[in-house]
Parts: C-alpha cells; sequence; structure tokens
C-alpha cells in the first residue's frame, strides 16, 4: 500500500513540476511576443488628461486577473490536442498562416493584437469586417465555415487571456476603426476595463444591435463589476453560463457588424411602421423588369382580372441589352423581377457566380438607377427571405423580427442581399424605393419546393407528422399586395405573408385532401427524420429543408390600411391543385387529333444547373 501511495505521490509530482514548467515557459513566451509601445504609436483614442470613472476593486484588481489566467492555462493545456487538429486542418485546407491577428482597442483605449484561428482564406483583405466584403463566402474556407459556425475560431483568445490582453467576462473588443463604438463605451467606462473573450451585450444580442444599446449594455457589465466582491462574481458566472447556452443554440459571435448592418439592413423604413391611404381610382402606368418571369406574368394576370381600370402595364426584356433603350419616364413605378433563381449552391463554378452577381445584383442597382434618372416615383424590388440565411434545421426555431439583421448563407443570398442594400441607397424624397423579401411563393404553375412537396403528398400513403413553423405566400395575395403599395406609390421594407404560419405536415394533408388522396399522418417516422436531419451533405439538408422552421414575426407583416391576405391557406391549396397548367397541358398534348410540344424558358427542374440555361454567349438575364 505504502508503495502504491508513493507512486501516486510521484505521479502528482511530476505531473505538477510538468505543468509548472510549461506554465513559466508560456508566461515567458507571452513576455516576449507582447505588443511594444510602438502598438500605440498613432492611437488616436488615447487622451492623457482623462480621469478614470471610478476606483478598481479588489475584485477587478485581484481575484478577477487570478480567476482568468488560471481557467486560460487550464484550457491552453486540456484543449491543447484541439489545438492541433485545427491547426493541421487549416493548413491542409488553404496553406498559411493558422492564427489571424487583427488590432483591437483593448482596456484604456490600448491597441493589442487579438488571435483567432484564420478562417478566411489568405488572400482575403485584412482589417475588413466581413460583413463589408463584396462575397464574404467566397473568402471563406470550408474549414473555416465550420469554425465560424461552432465558434471554434474564438479559442486563441484563450491565449490573449493567458498574456493579460483580455478576460474571459468584458465588452467585446472593438475593431481599431470603431470610433463611433469607442465613444459610446466611454460615456459608461466600459472603455477602462479588459475586453472579454464574452460578455453581458453577447449574450443579449450580439452585433444585432445598435452601437448605443450594444454600449449601453457594457455599461451594465461594468456597473455590476464596479460594485466587486461576490456580486461582480456571480454577475461573471452569469455571463459565463448563458454564453454556454448561446454556442449551444448555435449563435456564433458576429464581429464587426454593428451599427452599420442596422443602418443596411434598413430597419427605420420598416413598412409596418407606417400608415397607408389607398386611392382605388387612381390610374397608374407599370413597367415590369423582366419578361416571363413567375411574379410578372401572374400580376399581370391578377391585374387583369381584378384591377384593370388601375394600371396600364408593359414589360421589358432583359435577355438582350435592348431594354435599356426603354423610355422609363413614361411610367409611375418599375417592377423588377429579372433574376437568377438559385440551383445547387455548392456545386458551382466562379464563372457562375459571378453572373448570379451579375444579374441579381448589377442588373437590379442599373434598372433602379434607370428609373431614379427618368423621374419614375417608385421602384418596387423583389429581394427575398433568403438575405436572412437558410431555415434552421429539423427541431431549432427560427423566427425573424424587427431585430434580425440579413446574415446571407451564400453566394446566391448574398447577391440578392447586395442589390436589397443597392437599390435602397438610391432613394429620396422624390424616388420611393420598396424592397419586398417575401417568404416561400407558391400558386398554380409555380416551380421550387411546393410542387416537390405536392407530389409526395399526392403519392405516399403515409406522412411524418412533424410540427415546423414557416412562413409561406400565396401568389394571389402577393398580387394584391403589390396592387395595394402601387396604388400608394410608398417605399420601405416589405414582409407579405400569408395570414397563418405553415406546418407541413399539415400542408401535405390539405394537398391530398385537394386531389381526393388517402394519406395518413403518423408520429412513427419521427425518430427517423430527427436522425436523417444530422447525415451530413444533401440526404440531411433535404430534409432540413422539408422539415426546418423559418418564419416571419407577424408583426413585420401588418400593414395599416393594406389588406392584402385575400386567400387563406386551404383555399390558396386547393386554388393551386384544382388543376395546375403543366398538368393541363399534358392533357391537351395527348388529345387524339395533334400533338403539340411547348418548351417555356422557365420550366426547368429545381436544381438543373445554371450554366446549362445560359448559354456560353449570354449577356443579359434570365427571370426569377
Amino acid at each position: 500500500m505504502k508503495e502504491r501511495n508513493s507512486s501516486i505521490t510521484k505521479k502528482i509530482a511530476g505531473a505538477a513540476i510538468v505543468l509548472s514548467g510549461a506554465y513559466f515557459l508560456m508566461k515567458a513566451i507571452a513576455k516576449k511576443k507582447s505588443e511594444g509601445r510602438e502598438i500605440d504609436a498613432d492611437n488616436p483614442y488615447i487622451d492623457k488628461t482623462e480621469l478614470p470613472f471610478s476606483s478598481v476593486t479588489i475584485y477587478e484588481q485581484t481575484f478577477k486577473p487570478i480567476i482568468d489566467k488560471s481557467l486560460a492555462f487550464a484550457g491552453l493545456v486540456i484543449l491543447s490536442p484541439l489545438f492541433a487538429a485545427i491547426s493541421a486542418a487549416i493548413f491542409i485546407d488553404d496553406p498559411g498562416t493558422i492564427f489571424f491577428t487583427q488590432k483591437r482597442i483593448g482596456k484604456d483605449k490600448r491597441f493589442f493584437c487579438l488571435h483567432k484561428f484564420r478562417s478566411m482564406k489568405m488572400s482575403t483583405p485584412h482589417d475588413v469586417p466581413t460583413h463589408q466584403l463584396r462575397d464574404p463566402e467566397q473568402y471563406i474556407t470550408r474549414v473555416g465555415r465550420v469554425l465560424r459556425k461552432t465558434s471554434l475560431d474564438e479559442l486563441p483568445q484563450i491565449w490573449d487571456i493567458f498574456r493579460g490582453r483580455m478576460s474571459i467576462i468584458g465588452p467585446r473588443p472593438a475593431l481599431w476603426n470603431q470610433e463611433d463604438l469607442v465613444a459610446e463605451r466611454q460615456k459608461y467606462g466600459a472603455n477602462g476595463v479588459l475586453p472579454g473573450l464574452t460578455g453581458w451585450a453577447q449574450i443579449n444580442g450580439r452585433d444585432e444591435l445598435e452601437i448605443s444599446e450594444k454600449a449601453k449594455l457594457d455599461g451594465e457589465y461594468v456597473r455590476h463589476l464596479k460594485q466587486g466582491g461576490l456580486r461582480a462574481l456571480f454577475f461573471d458566472i452569469k455571463c459565463f453560463l448563458g454564453t454556454i447556452k448561446s454556442v449551444a443554440g448555435s449563435d456564433g459571435v458576429v464581429e464587426g457588424g454593428t451599427g452599420e448592418l442596422h443602418k443596411s439592413a434598413g430597419f427605420e423604413d420598416y413598412g409596418y411602421k407606417k400608415e397607408f391611404h389607398i386611392d382605388r381610382a387612381m390610374c397608374k402606368r407599370i413597367l415590369i423588369v423582366g419578361a416571363n418571369s413567375y411574379i410578372g406574368e401572374s400580376f399581370e394576370s391578377y391585374v387583369r382580372s381584378y384591377y384593370s381600370s388601375n394600371f396600364r402595364i408593359d414589360t421589358a426584356d432583359t435577355m438582350d441589352s435592348s431594354w435599356r433603350e426603354t423610355d422609363f419616364g413614361s411610367y409611375d413605378t418599375v417592377f423588377h423581377v429579372a433574376g437568377i433563381a438559385h440551383a445547387d449552391v455548392g456545386n458551382v463554378d466562379e464563372a457562375t457566380k459571378r453572373k448570379y452577381y451579375a444579374v441579381n445584383t448589377d442588373l437590379a442597382i442599373e434598372a433602379a438607377r434607370l428609373a431614379k434618372d427618368a423621374g419614375v416615383r417608385q421602384f418596387v424590388f423583389m429581394s427575398s427571405m433568403i438575405v436572412y440565411g437558410e431555415s434552421m434545421p429539423y427541431g431549432k426555431e427560427k423566427m425573424i423580427d424587427e431585430h434580425t439583421v440579413p446574415s446571407p448563407a451564400n453566394f446566391y443570398g448574398d447577391s440578392k442581399w447586395q442589390a436589397d442594400r443597392g437599390v435602397r441607397q438610391l432613394q429620396d424624397e422624390n424616388f420611393h424605393v420598396a424592397v419586398l423579401r417575401p417568404p416561400m411563393i407558391y400558386g398554380p404553375g409555380s416551380k421550387g419546393n411546393y410542387p416537390v412537396l405536392a407530389k409526395l403528398a399526392k403519392r405516399l400513403p403515409v406522412f411524418p407528422a412533424v410540427h415546423n413553423q414557416r412562413s409561406m405566400l400565396y401568389i394571389d395575395n402577393l398580387c394584391e399586395f403589390l396592387c395595394l403599395l402601387m396604388l400608394s406609390g410608398e417605399g420601405g421594407i416589405y414582409f407579405p405573408q400569408n395570414a397563418e404560419y405553415t406546418n407541413t405536415s399539415e400542408m401535405v394533408e390539405q394537398i391530398a385532401d385537394a386531389v381526393w388522396h388517402p394519406i395518413r399522418v403518423t408520429k412513427l417516422f419521427n425518430p427517423a427524420v430527427a436522425a436523417a436531419s444530422h447525415i451530413p451533405g444533401k440526404a440531411g439538408g433535404l430534409v432540413n429543408k422539408a422539415f426546418g422552421n423559418s418564419a416571419y414575426d407577424r408583426k413585420l407583416s401588418v400593414y395599416k390600411g393594406l389588406d392584402y391576405c385575400v386567400k387563406d391557406l386551404r383555399t390558396s391549396i386547393a386554388e393551386t391543385e384544382e388543376e395546375r397548367p403543366e398538368e393541363k397541358e399534358n392533357k391537351e398534348n395527348c388529345r387524339p387529333y395533334g400533338l403539340s410540344i411547348i418548351i417555356h424558358q422557365n420550366q426547368y427542374t429545381e436544381g438543373f444547373p445554371v450554366n446549362t440555361i445560359l448559354p456560353e454567349s449570354w449577356d443579359g438575364a434570365d427571370t426569377m
């Protein structure tokens, strides 16, 4: 027994010696690698005449640094295998430096170098926030995408905590050029404490917050910290546990988007904040930019049925350059629907990506500029819900509200987002820009996900009873909204959707009921759906697309004076399935007295490669 105890003691002593050696070695490296005084040579924020807001408490001066350094050292030791694995993956994916360093603002507004795992390609512009890059998706590496989603790219900041430049809890370190954030934090004394790996503002909105609100939350943290003692300790623990919950919910820390993202998102111009007065005796001339589009043709048909005395409609085909010769000045409203719909975004070459931006972004902004220069009063642009990223996977909620900042998940979404922002920048008191960010649109003859779901509903005998929630928009409801909006002449950002949310299982039941097909919805398959949602690749993606969650807060879609939901969900499905145009066409083509083949430029299957839709000689635009 004594020999065993002696062996254990020797092992403990050996481990202690090794850890002590590692600690002092790291400490020596941290001291050698520390920033020199020259880093603050051109620091515009340091003002030696400024006085501190309050004295430093014992907790802040002694206990908090001990806790930070101890936990940081333990983290570096324990996570060293993970650090090694991530480093190898980064280098293999895109050879170059493993760590990304960036000048940030630390305690007392002094600069320091913050460390992260590199998640973007070596060719990415340095010191430029991600949201300010055009098509940021092209710069993010495959490994980097995983690191950002899981917040693992932030791990090297444990080293910054160990060397005393950061704390575990505190205001997130501002970029060196975020003057507005530094100025706001100064009001609350938040520049006088160590920045943190996470903080009170990060678990209460992160960079979706306005700068003033974020600085105010940082100020709240400082007030708790300055109380010292157990109160300060417990508040730090509260922030730490809140961060764990946030990261577990797949909310990564986003940098650099504060303030500017809110401005570009157009929060102040949301349509639900307006009041509309519609003159139904008014007559207007409308130019639809983008011929043969589903939305454009549906709108024309709807106008002929219900608003024939209010609108005169012309169409400009963007498949060649002749549309630019159109006399825009003779129209009251230009309705832009031209664009390339999304295909398999994971299997598209760089040339095709450029076409997406040329059509979805550049063409839209050019049309808006031509309309403005010609004296058109209103420009209506069809953006998309895709600017907020993909839907949440099975089992996780996604409710987009008035505080949600757009965050495209791929180049298709970014091309729409860049256009969304670009056309709104042209707005002034004489040129009203209305941007619609609709959810999935369906109706007779629609393409995309709805027909796929309808085929399953008509053929399967059973279907999983999954309770998800999605926003959708019936084409007639969209057309009614467009008519009322054009009569109003208003600009703004709009989120039209059906009056009720959609559940995939209930929709399948209603489709089957509309075509008299017996189907049983059961929970027996729910475990299989849950398991399949975690399968990597296309299989899991399809399951999450079908049973995931993505919805707009109803508040965003209710407008005073615009009553546009003319059809409820059940009626809309019944009308859609009454006799789809392609089914009617097939019947007519099978008549015994003749055979006709009709090829429509937009009748291609979802996921059909874009580079086969657009010929090599392409110099115009397809339509939505």
